[in-house]
């Protein structure tokens, strides 16, 4: 029996017919973090990129021209370039403590099989308030009369009250407090797959607890240390409260000073040019930490 030419079609459509079946299901769930990406992420980058290429807004000149004036300005002017100097040396510091806070502190969670989920669920419980009251609460323990200052002197430690806050060290305490959770997590879930028998052959050989956290604990947990310090870093560049509230006028990082230029200032060219500036910069040195977290896993 010869098929008839539709059949013939419908037969040969099938597959296709199979293969959108199959990628329904992909589109579907890729398709509200791809508009989120486009409307949240990529639209503000170019509005940003144009406006920051412009010699004043369209709104108020309307004879504006192109050029780069901006990034000019953003590169030579000392209080940018300090603010940026500055936030770097804030966050890498805020970043390394937030390390060597997060790592003794996920590697006994990940220990604790029974109980690593809820103890690390307890360690959250605090950062479900409002960050704006913790930053606000670090305000009066780093004050002059605070808790901090309090038990230095009564150790003996300290004659004084040390000035703690409106300084980098009360911008560094917000950081690392703010932060540190960004830490914790992936160094949790990264700890948490490296198998027992590993630790346990390595002990068997000869290597004591130190030996097998240098040479097998820290090599396998790797990705996890890197996805770390890149989001702990890129949001201490971001922060915008820890500088406002515990810093001072002699410690604006950079977050702040495009909030000021943009808001105090209404300068929205050079603000959108200090801003594709950060981002440019940020990006080569997540895709640098990246690189060097890759050649750790190599090796």
């Amino acid at each position: 029996m010869q098929e008839s030419p539709g059949q013939k079609k419908t037969i040969e459509a099938l597959p296709w017919r199979d293969r959108l079946d199959e990628l329904a299901v992909p589109i579907l769930t890729i398709c509200p973090a791809a508009i989120m990406l486009i409307l949240f992420f990529l639209m503000p980058m170019f509005v940003a990129l144009r406006y920051s290429l412009m010699s004043s807004m369209p709104f108020f000149d309307p004879h504006f021209h192109y050029t780069f004036d901006n990034y000019l300005r953003v590169l030579v002017e000392p209080i940018y370039r300090n603010a940026f100097i500055r936030t770097g040396i804030y966050a890498a510091t805020a970043t390394v403590i937030s390390l060597l806070i997060s790592y003794p502190v996920a590697y006994y969670l990940s220990r604790i099989t029974k109980r690593g989920s809820l103890l690390l669920l307890v360690l959250l419980i605090p950062f479900w308030t409002s960050v704006i009251l913790r930053v606000f609460a670090w305000k009066i323990i780093l004050g002059s009369s605070g808790i901090l200052n309090w038990a230095l002197m009564s150790l003996g430690l300290i004659d004084a009250p040390v000035r703690l806050l409106y300084s980098g060290t009360g911008i560094v305490f917000g950081l690392v407090y703010t932060y540190t959770p960004y830490m914790v997590l992936p160094l949790y879930a990264s700890l948490g797959k490296v198998p027992n028998k590993l630790l346990e052959a390595s002990e068997d050989l000869g290597a004591n607890k130190l030996q097998t956290l240098i040479r097998i604990t820290l090599p396998l947990t790797s990705s996890g240390t890197v996805s770390g310090v890149v989001l702990v870093l890129l949001a201490c560049f971001g922060d915008v409260l820890s500088s406002q509230l515990l810093g001072g006028a002699n410690t604006l990082m950079i977050s702040s000073v495009i909030f000021e230029t943009f808001m105090g200032g209404a300068n929205w060219t050079t603000g959108s040019a200090l801003s594709v500036v950060v981002f440019l910069a940020l990006l080569m040195l997540a895709a640098i930490i990246a690189r060097i977290g890759k050649e750790a896993d190599y090796a």
